[in-house]
């Protein structure tokens, strides 16, 4: 066993499966006395249930994942071109190839069981956007390692196609399209627009708050999970000295029952030459 296989095979897990089955394979290590890995299997961290799905999602469809991932290199080309129409279909083939595999990951957790909340399928959504964006966060996607879900962080969210936006030159006066649902933002007026960013705003700071809380509460667990791994190789330590002792023990008895036995041998020749002695010294006498 090596890490690389102690990591895929713990990350295509249930996270109801993951800590115990992370225990077994850290014990394993330890019976093959490589501490260092036994140390390294023990520091691979739970996904939470996002990442997990994600991770379920890039092991079971990695060719619909690798799609999306290219999808990601050509918006930054389009965006580096300023190619705005190119910019817009590839930013409407985004959002409904995420949607999708966000809603295929979904259905792949529920056949193991799994009935994610609302909450957990913009998780999903906004990972895959962020891995548009950034390479590192692509990599853990695609190789199906992924610990917990990210949200925007310099990829194409909203903002960023924003702004990117922003910076393509005015098309010419065409007739006015007909608004449709899929254009909500152009329907705002400024007052609802600025109602709309505040909710934002608020809802934001109520998931970082809460993402922050996740990761204390997940930072305990872990500390928890690594004084229990200490724990257990003082135990391991303890019980091969006490192995180590026990047999020393038996040893020591055999000796002293070997000892003992020789005693009573040379004690009973010892007797037997005394009476021997003085039977001869009788005999003398009578003589």
């Amino acid at each position: 066993m090596d890490l690389e296989t102690a990591t895929n095979e713990l990350y295509a897990l249930s996270p109801d499966d993951f800590i115990e089955r992370r225990q077994q394979l850290v014990a394993e290590a330890r019976q093959e006395r490589d501490r260092e890995l036994a140390t390294k299997i023990g520091k691979l961290r739970r996904p939470t249930r996002s990442a997990w799905l994600i991770n379920l999602l890039a092991r079971q469809q990695p060719d619909e994942i690798n799609a999306l991932l290219e999808l990601g290199t050509a918006l930054q080309e389009a965006q580096q071109r300023m190619a705005g129409d190119e910019l817009r279909k590839l930013s409407t083939e985004r959002r409904k190839t995420v949607d999708g595999l966000a809603r295929r990951a979904v259905e792949l957790g529920r056949e193991q069981g799994y009935s994610a909340p609302d909450g957990a399928v913009q998780e999903v959504s906004q990972t895959l956007q962020t891995a548009l964006g950034d390479q590192e966060i692509a990599d853990l996607v695609r190789a199906g390692r992924l610990i917990q879900a990210v949200t925007y962080g310099g990829g194409f969210g909203p903002t960023d196609l924003a702004s990117a936006f922003g910076q393509l030159p005015a098309k010419a006066p065409t007739k006015p399209e007909k608004r449709t649902p899929a254009e909500p933002a152009q329907m705002l007026d400024p007052k609802q627009r600025r109602a709309a960013e505040k909710a934002a705003a608020v809802a934001r700071e109520k998931v970082a708050a809460a993402r922050t809380a996740a990761d204390a509460a997940e930072s305990e667990a872990e500390a928890a999970t690594q004084h229990a791994d200490e724990l257990a190789d003082r135990v391991e330590s303890l019980r091969s000295e006490l192995r180590q002792t026990e047999a020393a023990e038996r040893e020591a008895r055999e000796a002293a029952r070997a000892a003992r036995k020789h005693y009573q041998e040379l004690r009973q020749a010892a007797l037997s030459a005394e009476q021997a002695a003085a039977a001869a010294a009788e005999a003398i006498d009578e003589g």
